[in-house]
Formats: structure tokens, C-alpha cells, sequence
């Protein structure tokens, strides 16, 4: 097995070991939604080099691409070494109003979030109609992450979720003890966000939970800290609900690295 290195545009493929074309020099024909993005996205030429992935299993392969006169077809050419995270951080936001959960959804998959899971909160602007309205956003924000993924070169792609409620949103954490829960605050006390990451060991899973434009309820606030959650600072800055939640990804990034 190679080392990974940038090998050309990533592209994710549904059920690529299931469907038995992972050997060298086998064939995988591409849907058409692949064939398009390469062939007149990306205009890649026979002979061009491309990743590709499992979206469910993280495996990763290098391909040429074979042929691409109709659909295009990819002949694999070995499997790489894929280097992921040393924690899984799920990221627990309130549903926001306008694009910006796109937004949210785009920028926390590129700085390598493992689960985002949106949550109508009680001063969310945006309000959900039914769990088939909750679900046709979940789809199209999944779509959003799918892309960035690719565009970012993750592993794979985080899983997307959008719940009706705090409740049900909890429901869908991990049960693990190694999970550390934290709940961006502006509370006067709450110590910094990167002081209280910097020593989670590896393979630990770290939730943070950014509230909506209106910020968070009492009663939120409240079930959250009987889940576990600790409060935490990202400064004096009233910050954006977008904004918030880069800033608590990259936070916990730069002070994992320091």
C-alpha cells in the first residue's frame, strides 16, 4: 500500500468495494453525475490521474482515467495510505437562517468534521414544518458536504442530520465515555475552548455546540448541561453563528497542534 499524496481531483464513488473493481487495472465505470464532474467539470483528458474514495469505508484509491468518450471509466491503479484525524469533532448547531447553514455545512467538512447535526432551536429563525421538511434539508446539505469533501480532499465525507428539536439532536451523539462536551458560551466564566482540547487524547470524540442568532434558551442551556456539556469561551467577541462555529473548529485545531 503507497503513502497518500495529492494525486489529482478526488471524487467519492457509493459502494466502491462492493462493487469489486478496487484490484489494479480493474475497470469502474463512473455514474453520470461522475462522469460529468470529470469529464466536463474538470475536463480531464484519458491518462489523467484521480483519487478516489469510499464515502462509507474511507478506503482510497489512485486511477487513471481509461476512456471517457460517453460516460467515463477509471482503471485503478492502487490502493494509498489515508491519514485521518486523531479525534472525531461533531459539530451540534442550531439551525440558522438563510444560506448560512450551507455555509456551516461547507466550511466545517473542510476543516474535517466527522458529524454535523443541525437542530431547530427554540429562537432559531428558520422553522421546520414537519421531519420531511427536516429530512429534504438533511439531503440537501448532505450534498453540500459531499462536494466540499471532495474539493478539500477528506477521507470521507461527515454525516449530515437535521433534528426538530434539542432532544432529538442529543439522541444521535455517541455513547461513548471518551466523548468531551462543550457548549460555546459568552458566560463571564466559562474557560477557553482551546484550553480545555489541548489534551484530549487520541481517538477521543469532541462535540461543541454553537446556539442561534437569538443564542440559547435557558431551558436549552439547562439540558445540555444535564447531558454533560461544560460551558466554553471563544472570547469576547459576540460572534456570528457561522462565524462561531469555524472559529471553535479552528480553535480546537490550533490548539491541539501547538
Amino acid at each position: 500500500m503507497a503513502p497518500r499524496e495529492c494525486k489529482g481531483p478526488r471524487l467519492f464513488v457509493e459502494g466502491l468495494r462492493k462493487r469489486g473493481a478496487v484490484e489494479p487495472n480493474s475497470l469502474l465505470p463512473l455514474s453520470p453525475t461522475g462522469s460529468h464532474y470529470l469529464k466536463d467539470v474538470l475536463r480531464l483528458p484519458v491518462g489523467a490521474i484521480v483519487e478516489i474514495g469510499d464515502p462509507e469505508s474511507g478506503e482510497t484509491f489512485t486511477a487513471s482515467v481509461a476512456s471517457n468518450a460517453d460516460g467515463v471509466t477509471l482503471s485503478i491503479i492502487e490502493k494509498v495510505d489515508t491519514a485521518t484525524s486523531d479525534i472525531s469533532i461533531i459539530l451540534l448547531c442550531a439551525l440558522c437562517k438563510g444560506e448560512k447553514n450551507e455555509l456551516i455545512t461547507d466550511w466545517a467538512t473542510e476543516l474535517g468534521c466527522s458529524q454535523i447535526i443541525f437542530w431547530q432551536a427554540q429562537r432559531s429563525i428558520v422553522r421546520l414544518k414537519s421531519e420531511g421538511d427536516a429530512q429534504a434539508k438533511a439531503q440537501k446539505f448532505a450534498k453540500a458536504a459531499l462536494a466540499a469533501a471532495q474539493q478539500s480532499r477528506q477521507v470521507r465525507p461527515p454525516s449530515v442530520r437535521v433534528e426538530t428539536s434539542l432532544k432529538n439532536a442529543l439522541s444521535h451523539l455517541p455513547g461513548q465515555e471518551k466523548i468531551l462536551k462543550v457548549c460555546c458560551s459568552l458566560e463571564h466564566e466559562a474557560p477557553p475552548l482551546g484550553e480545555i482540547t489541548s489534551d484530549l487524547p487520541p481517538g477521543s470524540s469532541l462535540c461543541i455546540v454553537i446556539g442561534p442568532e437569538g443564542d440559547l434558551t435557558p431551558d436549552e442551556l439547562r439540558d445540555l448541561y444535564e447531558h454533560g456539556f461544560k460551558p466554553a469561551s471563544l472570547g469576547r467577541q459576540v460572534l456570528r453563528s457561522e462565524l462561531a462555529a469555524v472559529t471553535a473548529i479552528v480553535t480546537v485545531k490550533n490548539a491541539r497542534s501547538a
